[in-house]
């Protein structure tokens, strides 16, 4: 597999954005390798303290918090992507290079996932509780258990919950709803293997 930068920093739970951001900014600062990093680097570095007060404060799960979160949390990703095509075209597939800038970086060493996620079961607990699983995956080492409250698109920013198992039970979801469900499995090198999309309605 050709070196290249990852895109699983696109689908991390909050506050895992917020340390891959951090871990892009330190490594990316007055590195040589990058002499000359686009304006999305100081932008990343300004909106990550922003992030990370709003992800505090939407803890509440006020709708207006909740909402400018998610609005910075796209932001701080689409500055991550600038930064991360700048690396690309930049490194032309040096590994050490590319391992320098922050990113999660494919390779040769790494375990693909050579399953594939055929079916998402979504169960219905208790007011506000629902479990989502899916079958286990040899090469998987982490899964991320998501869902969104809108239509999914591409620019939708999942919540996520991250488990070492294939399953996981959601509680605190507002009865009545409709809740759209979606697992990710990851390896250990960072390849991903996402489930069907399963749409459920909390009681």
């Amino acid at each position: 597999m050709q070196n290249g930068i990852l895109s699983t920093y696109k689908i991390l739970a909050d506050s895992d954005t917020i340390t891959q951001g951090y871990r892009v900014v330190e490594k990316m600062e007055n590195n040589p390798n990058f002499p000359d990093p686009p304006p999305a680097l100081a932008e990343t570095k300004k909106v990550l303290p922003e992030l990370q007060s709003a992800v505090s404060d939407a803890k509440g799960r006020d709708v207006e918090a909740v909402a400018l979160k998610n609005k910075l949390k796209v932001e701080v990703i689409a500055l991550l992507t600038v930064l991360a095509d700048y690396v690309t075209v930049t490194c032309k597939g040096d590994r050490l290079k590319l391992l320098s800038s922050g990113f999660p970086i494919s390779g040769a060493n790494s375990t693909q996932i050579d399953q594939e996620i055929g079916q998402l079961e979504v169960f219905l607990g208790p007011p506000g509780e629902a479990t989502t699983t899916v079958k286990r995956l040899r090469a998987a080492r982490a899964y991320m258990h998501q869902y969104t409250t809108e239509p999914p698109t591409s620019q939708t920013v999942w919540h996520s919950e991250g488990s070492k198992f294939p399953y996981y039970t959601f509680s605190g979801l507002t009865s009545m709803a409709k809740y759209w469900f979606r697992v990710v499995a990851i390896t250990g090198g960072g390849e991903t293997k996402t489930s069907p999309v399963v749409t459920r309605v909390i009681q």
